[in-house]
């Protein structure tokens, strides 16, 4: 028992080695190498998406402290609910891009022993439906930060407007 112990056994990884013996040959093996190239395109755009959700964090961490100051313009006063409220997004699309990108399993755990063999159907059913979450989790991270990122832009453009405004009410009258 003490040789499979996690980190300190001496064969804590030898059953993968049968595991995978098992898999040469068979239609099982390009099922699971598909099933976990999809996996690794998933972790690489959620980790583009954990850096674009950085950067927008800082500039709006930047943006409510400053509204904390006496230099805040009153004209952006309106703005700063809409930055918590982006703020609020990026944090649950963060939380689900690490849901994306977290490792939850031990690799082949669910292949059973078929007599010398093993079976994998039940290995690949999991694996499959931690495809399938994790293409929820991301498609919904990405529409959140999508969200903040229209809120932002349209944060930052409607000043801009308002002062066109008011310029084009001065020039024509």
């Amino acid at each position: 028992m003490c040789e499979k112990l996690a980190f300190f056994g001496s064969k804590r990884g030898a059953e993968i080695i049968e595991k995978i013996k098992s898999l040469d040959g068979t239609a099982a093996k390009d099922v699971l190498n598909r099933l976990y190239g999809i996996l690794t395109t998933l972790d690489a755009k959620a980790n583009g998406l954990l850096r674009v959700n950085s950067l927008f964090i800082t500039m709006l961490v930047f943006f409510i402290g400053w509204s904390n100051t006496g230099t805040f313009p009153d004209t952006l006063r309106d703005y700063v609910y809409i930055a918590y409220l982006d703020v609020f997004f990026l944090v649950i699309s963060s939380f689900l891009c690490l849901a994306v990108v977290s490792v939850s399993w031990k690799f082949l755990r669910y292949a059973t022993p078929d007599n010398a063999t093993y079976k994998f159907d039940e290995e690949l059913g999991h694996l499959a439906n931690v495809v399938d979450d994790r293409t929820h989790f991301y498609v919904i991270a990405w529409w959140l930060t999508l969200i903040v990122f229209v809120l932002s832009v349209a944060s930052v453009f409607a000043p801009i407007r308002r002062l066109g405004a008011q310029l084009a009410r001065y020039l024509l009258v």
